[in-house]
């Protein structure tokens, strides 16, 4: 693999589809001095102990041009590199496997989150000792591989999150986005209750247990909002690791950063209708019933000062409050049907 020994053995060449979606390309063999590999791919040490290995999953789409320089410097930094080609129109998958990657396909585009979905499943097979995500663009770095591993491999997080703005480091984030993504990172679940500063980064690691705990549900890229939330419904560790990112002179911004805001914004609100029917129902229903009521007794007022009726000021009111209350009731009853599924769940 790049001419490095790998813990996990030779890279599989597999023929034919790993699902009814996914198809695997011929990689490079590794050396011949690979270590042997055991049933779940890990290898050991001289000394019979458990080896530390990891492996890193690259979700790509139309990255011909960055991706070769990608997978070989971050070659570098792990026992393995796997692309998933996300239904490419060029030659992104062919270009990573030259490069000596293993590479996964989809047959079409289906999202990121699908992407990072299927690299999951092919680190649970492989059970590494941390599993890192990180874009295929060359945005990241891949000498911080080393860096945001660490909290997963020293036992204090399950879930390690690469930072670009953690404790006022520069960055060449442009200022519109980084606005954008304060503002996804005020709205993720989850964010607030771990004082996380990046929750839109795509360069994270992963623990055995993480990997193993995590659903990814969303095919879209909302995937990182919905991972940090998963993880804190899980009680997963989190950290934040400071990282260093380009933007000038890389080709491959895939989503329109006003587009890409709105879609994460959307999925995120889908997440809190789903996850917390109290924030997202009873809140804003009370909220309405409050409303309504102040604007029914202004009403009354006026007519007890005046004797001037003002229907209107009634309909509104009464509009608001009944649909404050089915609102708030039905916040409260999904509530108790989702922590009935709960519940279920866990026995």
């Amino acid at each position: 693999m790049g001419g490095r020994e790998s813990a996990f053995g030779e890279s599989p060449e597999r023929e034919g589809p790993i699902s009814s979606e996914e198809e695997t390309l011929p990689t490079a063999s590794a050396d011949d001095g690979t270590a042997a590999a055991d049933s779940n791919g890990a290898g050991t040490g001289d000394d019979g102990s458990a080896e530390t290995t990891v492996l890193v999953g690259l979700p790509a789409y139309n990255e011909e041009i960055a991706i070769g320089t990608t997978v070989l410097t971050t070659q570098e930094f792990a026992d393995e590199v796997v692309v998933i080609d996300d239904g490419s129109a060029d030659r992104t998958g062919e270009v990573a496997a030259a490069a000596g990657a293993t590479v996964l396909r989809h047959e079409s585009n289906q999202g990121k989150g699908s992407a990072i979905r299927t690299l999951f499943e092919y680190a649970n097979d492989r059970d590494p000792s941390v599993f890192v995500v990180l874009d295929a663009d060359g945005q990241h770095v891949a000498s911080d591989i080393p860096d945001v591993v660490a909290p997963v491999l020293d036992g204090e997080a399950d879930v390690s999150i690469g930072s670009r703005y953690l404790d006022g480091r520069r960055t060449e984030t442009p200022r519109y986005r980084r606005v954008g993504q304060r503002v996804l990172d005020g709205i993720t679940p989850g964010s607030s209750k771990r004082n996380l500063s990046d929750t839109q980064s795509g360069f994270r690691a992963f623990s055995p247990r993480a990997l193993d705990e995590l659903r990814v549900t969303t095919d879209g890229i909302g995937v990182e909002s919905e991972v940090v939330s998963e993880a804190t419904s899980k009680d997963l560790e989190l950290a934040e690791v400071p990282i260093s990112v380009r933007y000038e002179g890389i080709d491959g911004q895939t989503y329109n950063p006003l587009s890409h805001g709105l879609a994460v914004v959307m999925f995120v609100l889908d997440l809190i209708r789903d996850r917390h029917p109290l924030v997202f129902f009873t809140l804003p229903g009370l909220a309405l019933v409050f409303l309504g009521t102040l604007y029914g007794l202004d009403g009354v007022l006026i007519y007890r000062n005046t004797g001037v009726l003002y229907p209107a000021k009634l309909f509104v009111s009464g509009f608001l409050t009944i649909i404050g209350s089915l609102a708030a009731f039905m916040g409260l009853m999904l509530n108790s049907l989702a922590d009935k599924f709960d519940r279920i769940a866990s026995e």
